[in-house]
């Protein structure tokens, strides 16, 4: 991968010669830095205030994409007129509505019986964290002292083998997602979002984890995809940003450039 600022001149011929241009933004490690525990992770005021700027301008569409839920995400970023994408792609809020893809009884009672195994293995547990996420349970263990990490993922192991085609294991950063054995995940959402979207526009997206990697694939070929941490590691994107930081300072460059064009037309 190139940084994104080594290659800015063409990148930013790209952006000024979109019609429109359609921001599909990560949250944790992209807009805000990763944190100790998750409702920590608190959108800088500078950053909303930037996102304000880009939704207003009629040239620009701005898309929140998280592993958070639908509810969490429009909260700590609390901007109305963006769209929201919740639990990887399961959940979609946009300008026709919400789009929220429930359990069926029978599942929602898999997914207590998988809860309640695995509270019983990892209880007792120094600093590992339960977050439900509704469809999705989440079990970060970044507070965990490492001597556990190989039991922790023994256990999930053998204990979602029973689920095997109904349930999976996913991995994030410090994180393991129980999730249903659906087709979704953050690409699909990138292609639900642009489907019938006009020719002249430019997708760009911005991500830092494993869990992005669909939607970086799905950009390819007709946008820009951009990984949010150290140009070293293997990612399906084209370009890197070293951290929050300048992925802030990126979305600036972007403000500054489509508010010369509607000066200049």
């Amino acid at each position: 991968m190139n940084h994104l600022f080594k290659e800015w001149e063409s990148i930013r011929v790209r952006i000024q010669q979109a019609q429109i241009l359609f921001l599909f933004l990560d949250y944790d490690g992209t807009l805000t830095p990763i944190v100790s525990r998750p409702e920590l992770a608190l959108c800088p005021q500078e950053v909303k205030a930037l996102l304000e700027e880009l939704r207003d301008s009629p040239n620009v569409l701005l898309a929140i994409i998280s592993g958070r839920s639908l509810e969490d995400i429009r909260e700590k970023v609390g901007i109305p007129g963006l769209i929201y994408v919740g639990n990887h792609g399961l959940d979609i809020q946009n300008p026709a509505g919400v789009h929220e893809k429930k359990l069926s009884p029978p599942r929602e009672k898999e997914l207590r019986k998988i809860v309640q195994t695995l509270e019983k293995s990892f209880g007792k547990i120094p600093g590992i964290l339960f977050e439900d996420k509704g469809p999705i349970l989440a079990i970060h263990y970044r507070n965990v002292a490492q001597k556990y990490f190989g039991w922790i993922h023994q256990v999930l192991k053998e204990t979602m083998e029973k689920w095997k085609g109904r349930w999976k294991i996913a991995h994030g950063k410090m994180v393991f997602e129980i999730r249903p054995e659906v087709d979704f995940h953050k690409g699909t959402a990138v292609k639900e979002i642009l489907k019938g979207t006009t020719k002249n526009l430019l997708p760009i997206y911005l991500g830092d984890d494993q869990n992005d990697e669909d939607a970086f694939r799905e950009v390819k070929g007709r946008g820009i995809s951009v990984f949010v941490g150290p140009g070293w590691l293997t990612s399906e994107a084209e370009y890197y940003l070293k951290n929050p930081s300048e992925v802030q300072a990126f979305l600036l460059r972007c403000e500054e450039i489509m508010r010369d064009k509607i000066q200049q037309s």
